[in-house]
């Protein structure tokens, strides 16, 4: 089963959603209020680079949209003054089927991928000045856990001239836990143009954990009205797991990037 192994771990990562909405209030200083809370759902257009032992696959945003049978990503955030919590999430079901001379293959991926994260300023400045270049800016130090499970079902089959010879249906779960640890700053140029950019690293080959995983993204929010934004950015999301001991073990590196976008409803509140 070497083969629909393979086909599996290369479908991995297709759907690594993360966080693309700021929290950060645009409105002027004296108009900010302790409590923010904001609700993304958003789409990752992204391509994929594989590596499972020595074989290596890519796969552009066509090819990996072509595997979705349904999903649906999201990102939610409270802030109170500099605290801030946010939970990043997918689910999706994945899917694809493939012939090998007389095997046929149809797999089927349930994905769940939880990110929750907290933060804590460690400065932020958004005085108003004549002349300014820009509103503010802030630095957050970020870390949390990003939980990844994935339900994969398999059927194959054996035939000869259209004859089949047997069939059964393999079900194997997948899960893990990476920690992960980073630092994001964000620039408010203007009541309306927001930017951010987050880095964060993590697995350290914890238990079952990634060996090593790291995670950028780069923002640009466009401020619609007091309750709506527009995110638009980048993000480059790698990690690298080693499942198995001795002659069973196996390496597996994921490289995923590509352009987002999402739409935030922003809400803010005094106590």
């Amino acid at each position: 089963m070497k083969i629909s192994y393979i086909l599996i771990l290369s479908m991995l990562g297709l759907s690594m959603s993360n966080a693309q909405v700021t929290n950060q209030n645009f409105n002027e200083e004296g108009d900010q209020k302790d409590w923010s809370y904001s609700f993304t759902p958003y789409a990752l257009l992204a391509s994929q680079s594989t590596r499972v032992g020595g074989e290596q696959f890519s796969q552009s945003f066509g090819e990996l949209s072509s595997l979705t049978n349904a999903g649906f990503q999201f990102f939610a955030s409270v802030r109170y003054k500099r605290f801030g919590f946010s939970f990043d999430g997918t689910i999706a079901n994945l899917g694809t089927t493939a012939a090998e001379g007389p095997l046929d293959l149809e797999v089927e991926i349930e994905q769940k991928i939880f990110d929750l994260v907290g933060s804590y300023s460690v400065y932020s400045t958004f005085e108003t000045e004549e002349n300014r270049v820009i509103d503010g800016w802030s630095i957050d130090i970020i870390g949390g856990a990003k939980y990844w499970r994935n339900g994969v079902i398999i059927d194959y089959s054996f035939s000869i001239d259209d004859i089949p010879l047997f069939e059964d249906t393999i079900e194997q779960p997948q899960d893990w836990w990476d920690m992960m640890l980073g630092v994001k700053t964000t620039i408010s140029l203007s009541e309306r143009v927001l930017l951010s950019s987050w880095l964060k690293f993590g697995g350290f080959g914890i238990g079952n954990s990634s060996k090593i995983t790291h995670d950028f993204v780069y923002l640009n929010a466009f401020r619609v009205s007091r309750l709506i934004t527009i995110n638009a950015g980048f993000r480059n999301f790698r990690y690298r797991r080693v499942d198995g001991e001795g002659d069973a073990e196996l390496e597996t590196k994921v490289n995923v990037l590509g352009p987002f976008l999402g739409l935030s409803l922003i809400f803010n509140s005094e106590i």
